[in-house]
């Protein structure tokens, strides 16, 4: 079993290359990566026979597709821009393909290639980390329960415990870029049967949590989920889809206040001394805060709630995964629970356990107890409520259950 993971030597990548490597099945693990230095550090850092490095550049397909030929499957943890370039590499080499995400968009882009994949024999599931990918399994889960699927509602809660002075901070686990188009982009919905642009940070909503997250405010964010679920469960009756991210309290108050002064804009501006693109500057300034040291110390709360019937009767399903931050190999609660299951689902197409074709999202082709079994094993764990009292209650409350 041989898989490559493109952008191996990134935040998410080197999560997914040190579930491979501590995974038994998989006998070849190479870290594909533009900065080869450091996907060679990363190597060296194993010491292990099966761990191999390799500079990749997207620029030049052709030499990712010479990289390709032989792999069992690619996961591709690189920028999601650059998602269609590497479908088309996996094309060329018959190598199985999966994502971190598409920004919603551009997984709707990527959906466009399901003919080309079946003509080729091989898969792509598009967005198979946490959000999207673990959610959308866990959306399956609940769906599975109910005849009709009215609506689904996912959350994500997070609580950062290290505590710090600086005067702009984030949990180890994001990067700001991708923070800031959460919080700049117009997110989608899907509301009533049709698909609806909500301007950046609205939605916001109370979420209370199982603790320790607890209650947290929670905003529509531009997720992959959306674009896909709604077509999943059209002949089941969907009619309602959302996203929402409630990050720590502190994170969320700051990065409103910054979009709101322009800082999120990566649009230049013309001052006296010259052009200054403001999301430029905005890094630039956070580059000068001290690193916060000490190992990662967070908590994470993934809820998917799936509304329909069941025996003729309104019927909620929610699934609740909580993940904690990884001690031994020093990774936080979101980086962990981002690239562990790419990896297992990496596994489970190079197996055979998986033997669907063509362009997919994880609700489809992802056997989700299979799943939850290989992250109980990673010490991540889902629980299911099904409570049929809770359906009249308007999505924005969210009471404390116990399972």
């Amino acid at each position: 079993m041989k898989i490559v993971v493109l952008g191996g030597a990134g935040a998410m990548g080197q999560v997914v290359v040190r579930d491979l490597v501590e995974s038994t099945p998989v006998k070849e693990v190479v870290i594909a990566d533009y900065n080869e230095k450091l996907a060679n550090q990363l190597k060296d850092k194993y010491s292990n026979p099966k761990v191999s490095a390799a500079q990749a550049d997207l620029r030049d397909l052709d030499r990712v597709v010479t990289l390709l030929k032989g792999a069992d499957v690619i996961v591709n943890s690189s920028p999601y821009q650059f998602n269609l370039e590497v479908m088309q590499a996996a094309l060329k080499a018959r190598c199985h393909y999966l994502d971190l995400g598409g920004l919603f968009h551009m997984t709707r882009k990527q959906l466009e290639l399901h003919e080309q994949f079946l003509k080729a024999d091989v898969l792509a599931v598009l967005g198979m980390g946490c959000a999207p990918g673990l959610t959308n399994v866990m959306a399956a889960c609940g769906a599975a329960d109910l005849e009709t699927v009215e609506s689904i509602d996912i959350a994500i809660g997070c609580i950062d415990f290290i505590k710090n002075d600086q005067p702009f901070y984030l949990p180890q686990s994001y990067g700001l870029e991708t923070v800031l188009d959460e919080y700049t982009k117009e997110s989608m919905v899907f509301e009533n049967g049709n698909f609806v642009a909500q301007r950046s940070m609205s939605g916001e909503i109370e979420v209370d949590f199982p603790q320790p997250v607890g209650n947290k405010k929670a905003i529509y964010t531009l997720h992959s989920e959306v674009a896909t679920l709604p077509l999943t469960y059209k002949d089941r009756g969907i009619k309602r889809v959302t996203f929402r991210l409630g990050l720590p309290d502190e994170v969320h108050e700051n990065l409103k206040f910054l979009v709101n002064l322009g800082l999120g804009s990566g649009e230049a501006v013309e001052l006296p001394e010259g052009k200054v693109t403001p999301r430029k500057l905005l890094a630039k300034l956070v580059e000068k805060f001290p690193e916060v040291t000490g190992d990662p110390n967070n908590c994470e709360v993934v809820r998917v709630d799936v509304r329909g019937t069941c025996a003729g009767s309104e019927a909620l399903s929610r699934l609740e995964t909580t993940v904690y931050s990884h001690s031994e190999w020093k990774m936080g609660a979101g980086a962990l629970d981002t690239g562990v299951p790419p990896s297992i689902v990496a596994q489970m197409i190079a197996s055979g356990i998986i033997r669907d074709r063509g362009v997919l999202a994880p609700e489809v082709c992802v056997p989700a107890q299979l799943l939850f079994d290989e992250l109980a094993k990673r010490k991540i764990y889902m629980r299911k409520i099904s409570d049929r009292s809770l359906v009249q209650m308007p999505s924005k409350v969210v009471a404390g259950m116990k399972g």
